[in-house]
């Protein structure tokens, strides 16, 4: 959403084109941002990764408020079906009650049905080291598939959502 006019205006162009339209965002824009989309907005992919505000800021450098009240706010407008999806980060957020408390969340927010639980992977290692940058999750790995079955069963025993692994 760093770029709403533009994003409005492709949107906008798609639909009288026919096209269905879909934006994967964090939500981290101002509200007014955000809104000016939504006209044109057939589906909104948005991660959550964590609902703890001080582990969120922690790991990723920024609080969860405002992504969270626009979470709410895209599923009150009710004309785009919002998606919510998790990226499963070992030692940040692949614990049952962590994402038992985002499957909480996404199964209060109007209109929300799905939920997907990525798994962490290593594919954006390559560019940081053509950066120059320091990768910071060096060793981390991926979650195996039996974890993710795990994380996938806790969230299907809380709440009627359709949980998927990947999407």
């Amino acid at each position: 959403m760093c770029q709403a006019d533009f994003s409005r205006d492709l949107l906008r162009a798609a639909k009288e084109r026919g096209i269905n339209t879909a934006v994967e965002s964090m939500a981290c824009a101002p509200w007014e941002k955000i809104e000016q989309v939504l006209p044109y907005l057939d589906v909104y992919l948005m991660d959550i990764k964590h609902m703890n505000q001080e582990k969120h800021k922690e790991f990723t450098g920024r609080a969860n408020g405002l992504m969270l009240e626009n979470a709410r706010k895209v599923a009150l407008y009710g004309k785009t079906r919002l998606v919510i999806r998790v990226p499963v980060i070992p030692t940040f957020n692949d614990s049952v009650e962590e994402i038992q408390a985002i499957a909480r969340f996404a199964a209060s927010l109007p209109g929300v049905n799905k939920i997907h639980l990525l798994p962490y992977h290593r594919l954006g290692q390559d560019k940081y080291e053509g950066l120059g940058r320091a990768y910071l999750m060096e060793g981390i790995l991926p979650p195996d598939g039996e974890k993710m079955k795990t994380l996938k069963r806790a969230a299907e025993s809380i709440t009627s959502l359709h949980v998927q692994i990947g999407g």
